[in-house]
C-alpha cells in the first residue's frame, strides 16, 4: 500500500492520462488523485478494485505485491489471528486484522475477520457495543456490497445477526431485533448448506461424499445441542429426557469419544443433566453426571491442537482445538470446577459431600 501513489502516478503517465480523468472514473475528486500521488493520503480500500480496473491491472500489480510474499504474509496473519482468537484476545486480534487490512485491502477473509474482533472484544457490555457500531456496519457493509463470496458474506450475516441482537439489548441503542429478519430472509436454509448438498451430489462411496457426511455429522450434532441449551435458558426447565437422548445419541455416533467441535456441549449437558437429576432427588445419579462432566473436560484440555477424529460415521474427519468455539471459555475444565464450585443450583449439603469434593479435586 506504501507505493500505491507511486504505481498510480506512473502507470497514470505511461497511459497520458490525467489526474481528472482517473478521478472522474472512481468517483473522487481530482484533489485526492493529487495527494496520493504526492503521498499525502492513500485511496480508500473499496477503490483499490476500481483503480486496477482503470488501467487494466491486477490489484496485486498496483499494490506492488509478489505472490510468493504476499501468500506467505498473508498465512502469517491468518495463523496469528486464529491464534488470538482461540485465547480469546480479541483487542489484540482487531489490531492485528487492521495492520492486514492496511497491507492487504482487498482481502475480505481479513475484513470478516476484523468484523469479528470488534463484536467479540467485549461482548455483551454496552458501552462497547454502542462504540463500535458504526465501524462494524461500515465493514458489513462493504463485505455485502463488494465481496463475491458467498461463504464470507453469509458468516458475516450471521454476525451482524449476533450483534444485532446485543444492540437491542442496549440501552438508547435505536436498534430493534425485528432488524435482523430481512438479514435471515437473505440467509440460506440448512437443505442449502455445502456438506448437505455435496453429501448428496457426490457418488456413492466416494470421499467426497464420505467427508460431507462426516462435517454434515459434526455440525449437526453441535446445532442439536444449542437448539437444546437455548429452548430454556434456565436449567431447570430443560428436559432431562431430551438431555440424556442427545448424550446417548452423541455416544452412539461417536463411540471413540472424538466429539470434537460438540465436546464444550456435551460435556456441560452432562452438567445441566446433573443439576436436574440432583433437584429431582437423584443425588447419585448427579454425582455420575458430574464425574462425567470432569472426567471430559480434563480429556479435552489435555488434547493436542490438532486431532483426527476416528469413530465410523466421522472417520478422518480432522478437529483443530485452537479455532474451535467453546462456548465463550477460555479452559473449559477451570469453567467447569467453577460451575461445580458455586455456579450450578445445588444444595451446601450436596457440595459438602466427599463423593463430590472428590469430583473438584480431580480438575487439576
Amino acid at each position: 500500500m506504501i507505493h500505491i501513489g507511486e504505481t498510480i502516478k506512473k502507470l497514470r503517465k505511461e497511459r497520458n492520462i490525467t489526474q481528472h480523468a482517473l478521478a472522474n472514473f472512481i468517483g473522487v475528486s481530482y484533489q485526492s488523485v493529487s495527494k496520493w500521488e504526492r503521498f499525502e493520503s492513500y485511496p480508500d480500500i473499496t477503490l483499490i478494485p476500481s483503480i486496477a480496473s482503470f488501467f487494466g491491472v491486477t490489484t496485486d500489480m498496483l499494490l506492488g505485491v509478489n505472490p510468493i510474499d504476499k501468500e506467505n504474509r498473508i498465512k502469517l496473519y491468518e495463523e496469528k489471528y486464529n491464534l488470538l482468537k482461540a485465547e480469546n484476545k480479541f483487542e489484540e486480534a482487531s489490531k492485528l486484522m487492521k495492520e492486514a487490512i492496511a497491507e492487504f485491502p482487498g482481502n475480505y477473509l481479513f475484513l470478516a475477520n476484523y468484523m469479528q474482533s470488534l463484536i467479540l472484544i467485549y461482548p455483551y457490555r454496552d458501552e462497547r457495543n454502542l462504540s463500535v457500531k458504526a465501524e462494524v456496519e461500515r465493514v458489513y457493509g462493504i463485505i455485502q456490497n463488494y465481496c463475491t463470496n458467498d461463504r464470507l458474506r453469509v458468516w458475516t450475516k450471521g454476525l451482524m445477526c449476533n450483534f444485532l441482537q446485543e444492540l437491542s439489548e442496549t440501552e438508547n441503542s435505536g436498534v430493534d431485533i425485528s432488524e435482523i429478519d430481512p438479514i435471515l430472509e437473505e440467509m440460506p436454509i440448512m437443505r442449502n448448506t455445502r456438506d448437505y448438498m455435496a453429501m448428496m451430489l457426490y457418488p456413492h462411496g466416494s470421499e467426497k461424499r464420505k467427508t460431507a457426511c462426516a462435517k454434515g455429522l459434526s455440525e449437526m450434532i453441535q446445532l442439536i445441542g444449542e437448539i437444546i441449551n437455548r429452548k430454556a435458558s434456565n436449567i431447570l426447565e430443560r428436559d432431562p429426557n431430551i438431555i440424556e437422548a442427545y448424550l446417548n445419541f452423541v455416544r452412539t455416533a461417536m463411540p471413540d469419544g472424538d466429539y470434537g467441535q460438540s465436546s464444550y456441549l456435551v460435556i456441560f449437558n452432562y452438567g445441566y443433566l446433573g443439576v436436574i437429576k440432583h433437584h429431582n432427588g437423584d443425588d447419585k445419579g448427579a454425582l455420575e453426571c458430574f464425574r462425567k462432566e470432569a472426567e471430559l473436560a480434563v480429556k479435552y484440555e489435555a488434547m493436542p491442537d490438532v486431532t483426527t477424529h476416528t469413530s465410523y460415521l466421522v472417520e478422518g474427519l480432522e478437529f483443530n482445538k485452537t479455532t474451535a468455539f467453546k462456548g465463550g471459555y477460555d479452559n473449559i475444565a477451570y469453567a467447569i470446577k467453577e460451575a461445580l464450585e458455586s455456579g450450578y443450583q445445588l444444595s451446601d449439603e450436596f457440595r459438602a459431600t466427599e463423593e463430590f469434593k472428590k469430583i473438584i479435586e480431580s480438575i487439576k
